[in-house]
């Protein structure tokens, strides 16, 4: 969040203000005073008027920095100034306290104003807004569902990885509707947290998706990202005897983006003795550590074809 100057007083707000509360403006324990103990006993025109000039120190709402103490400052400033900040404070520690005064100013304001951040926030505000009023299932803002759904079409064409994959994750397990008609295009996206949730979606619904998951993961055109996490999708679907082969080619890729993504599901869901074996020749030298590991007789994994002490000597 920027740093922002401190606010010049009027002549008239000089008036409205306790001569120790200008001098407490000067520092930020002084401010976080006058949020505290001194905003929350005033009322009417008082009130607004010190929320606004506090409004002013936008360091003291650096989302990193918790302070409920903002809160009172969001409560108490009036409409105007609150819309003329709304596009950083949507991404501040008071950005919850933002929201619900909204709320209580009725939806379509919320509405309005959080398709305001989504088009003009920093990400920052864009992430935050998502999901304070659609994503975290914990939300004490619930909206009706034309209203997520229109923060979600344009949360899915969000320039940023982060917020796209968040909406696209969202739109998932709520909204699939909003993803199925194209959902190749969204296992091809810049976002991984996006392709994965949209292989775990059309996997479920769609008969083709495996064969998809398939084809893109020996697509050689395509970038190494997006065929690793179609070889994901089709470890969380297949069985170790049906994948075992696929990691076995995979393990030898000379992109390690690609084999190690292969050698990750050998270690972590399909121990198998064949592509265990086929990791020893891998260009990579962590793909064949594993492989060494797998089938080392010390310590190895019985399931990929390696031994552990004690156990019986195989007379095969």
């Amino acid at each position: 969040m920027p740093k922002e100057n401190a606010p010049t007083l009027t002549a008239c707000e000089q008036k409205t203000l306790e001569p120790s509360w200008t001098a407490a403006l000067a520092t930020a324990s002084g401010r976080r005073w006058l949020r505290r103990a001194v905003l929350p006993v005033l009322e009417g025109s008082r009130a607004t008027a010190l929320a606004n000039l506090l409004l002013g120190f936008r360091d003291d709402f650096r989302c990193e920095q918790r302070d409920f103490s903002t809160r009172a400052v969001v409560e108490r400033a009036d409409q105007a100034t609150l819309a003329a900040n709304l596009e950083w404070l949507a991404g501040s520690n008071a950005a919850l306290a933002l929201w619900e005064r909204l709320a209580e100013e009725g939806i379509t304001r919320l509405v309005s104003a959080a398709l305001r951040v989504l088009r003009r926030g920093d990400t920052r505000a864009r992430e935050l807004v998502l999901t304070v009023l659609v994503a975290d299932p914990t939300r004490e803002i619930v909206l009706p569902p034309w209203a997520e759904r229109a923060l979600l079409v344009i949360a899915l064409v969000d320039r940023d990885e982060v917020v796209r994959g968040l909406a696209v994750e969202t739109a998932a397990g709520r909204w699939p509707e909003l993803l199925l008609p194209n959902w190749q295009h969204w296992t091809r996206d810049g976002s991984g947290r996006a392709r994965r949730a949209t292989w775990r979606l059309a996997l479920r619904v769609d008969a083709r998706a495996r064969m998809q998951a398939a084809a893109l993961t020996f697509a050689e055109e395509e970038p190494a990202d997006v065929r690793a996490d179609a070889l994901w999708a089709l470890g969380q679907v297949l069985a170790t005897a049906e994948i075992a082969p696929i990691l076995a080619r995979v393990v030898q890729h000379p992109r390690p983006e690609l084999a190690e993504a292969a050698a990750e599901l050998l270690w972590t869901r399909h121990r198998h003795p064949e592509p265990a074996r086929a990791a020893l020749a891998s260009p990579h030298p962590r793909v064949r550590e594993m492989g060494k590991r797998l089938l080392d007789p010390r310590h190895g994994s019985p399931a990929a074809g390696g031994s552990r002490p004690g156990m019986p000597f195989p007379w095969w």
